[in-house]
């Protein structure tokens, strides 16, 4: 349930509101392709969609991280990392 109470609670932010968060448990901050596992989420014309990749952090240490993109003040989940997959040297 935390992955949809976390959804809920964030879904009356605006992108910007998002990304200024300081939020020690959200921890919102764009992705840097180079200190992952992945080269970019895979997507047909990503490079047209994707300015910038971005996670957020469900909790402060435990649930994951949802990965995805903004669109205006949409944002696109791509993947749910419930395991950290994503940086796996942390």
């Amino acid at each position: 349930m935390t992955l949809l109470e976390r959804l809920k609670a964030l879904s009356s932010l605006t992108a910007q509101e998002l990304l200024v968060n300081r939020s020690s448990t959200l921890r919102c901050h764009p992705i840097n392709w180079e200190d992952t596992s992945e080269n970019g989420f895979g997507l047909p014309n990503e490079e047209q969609l994707v300015d910038t990749p971005y996670q957020f952090s469900l909790s402060s240490n435990e649930h994951g991280r949802v990965h995805g993109f903004f669109i205006d003040d949409v944002f696109y989940i791509v993947w749910l990392d419930p395991q950290h997959l994503l940086y796996p040297e942390k």
